[in-house]
């Protein structure tokens, strides 16, 4: 029936396994959990607990092989029809969140969504919290979503992209080229935001650096990316250049106000984009 699939990076992943593992009881169903750790350094004695629970599967991989490799691996090794995928920094928003699901399986893949919880103690945590808030919630994410197998087997996530971002623009992206429909329900989970600006800044160039390299080997169409769009507008009116110089002129005020309790999300497009102008000009 359902293989609730979680990888794990450096994450304390007992109260999620907990709460899935009572709801999926309350539904009487044929499941399974599985829970691959990718190589992590921290919280792995506490999460080895899980092992306990009926049908659940702790296994910590040897080395470290990446966001996208790790998923298809757990889909790989999933006995079930239907493959629940979430990420392990998130909870079900509620109490019938399975039950949700089960009631949608007339449809192959089910995205439930993000939501988020109430602002962030820290003034350098509001950026990744308004981000999540005003994007994220909007898009289709990995993060919280149902897949009927042999789709999933047919349109696994790309093993290139081995870091944070992207994989979820190019898996959803591919699907719906390929017209599998994607079907979105008020299904949320809490998506945790409690990370620093200057964190959640390595990660955003990160990403960036994943959108470069899907763009020099034709793995992504522009109109996927926002950025990809803005860029080659700069770049019809020769701006691309400017853009850079003005990004690196401009950085340590941009951190500053991604820092601040205040940051502008439009600064933070700005950042994206003039990082892709800089990394994109260089050899």
């Amino acid at each position: 029936m359902l293989s609730i699939l979680i990888p794990v990076y450096n994450c304390h992943i007992t109260p999620l396994a907990k709460e899935l593992y009572r709801q999926v009881l309350d539904c009487g169903i044929n499941f399974e959990i599985l829970v691959y750790d990718d190589a992590s350094t921290h919280n792995v004695a506490n999460n080895k607990t899980i092992n306990q629970f009926k049908n659940t599967t702790f296994k910590i991989l040897p080395e470290n092989i990446g966001r996208s490799a790790i998923r298809n691996l757990l889909a790989l090794n999933a006995k079930h029809e239907w493959l629940l995928f979430l990420d392990a920094d998130t909870f079900p928003v509620n109490k019938d969140f399975i039950r949700q699901y089960l009631s949608n399986l007339n449809y192959n893949i089910v995205v439930g969504g993000i939501a988020v919880s109430k602002k962030p103690k820290k003034k350098a945590c509001k950026l990744r919290w308004l981000f999540t808030k005003k994007r994220e919630t909007k898009e289709n994410s990995s993060a919280n979503f149902i897949i009927k197998k042999s789709v999933f087997k047919t349109f696994p996530f790309d093993e290139s992209i081995k870091k944070y971002g992207y994989e979820d623009v190019l898996f959803f992206n591919t699907l719906k080229k390929n017209k599998e429909y994607v079907h979105n329900i008020e299904n949320q989970v809490y998506h945790n935001t409690e990370e620093g600006a200057d964190s959640f800044l390595k990660k955003t160039e990160t990403a960036i650096e994943n959108l470069l390299y899907l763009q020099k080997n034709n793995k992504i169409e522009n109109e996927w990316s926002k950025i990809l769009q803005y860029y080659y507008k700069l770049e019809a009116l020769k701006l691309t250049q400017f853009t850079a110089y003005l990004f690196l002129a401009l950085k340590s005020l941009l951190v500053k106000n991604l820092n601040s309790s205040n940051p502008s999300l439009l600064l933070f497009d700005f950042y994206r984009l003039g990082y892709f102008c800089l990394i994109k000009k260089s050899p």
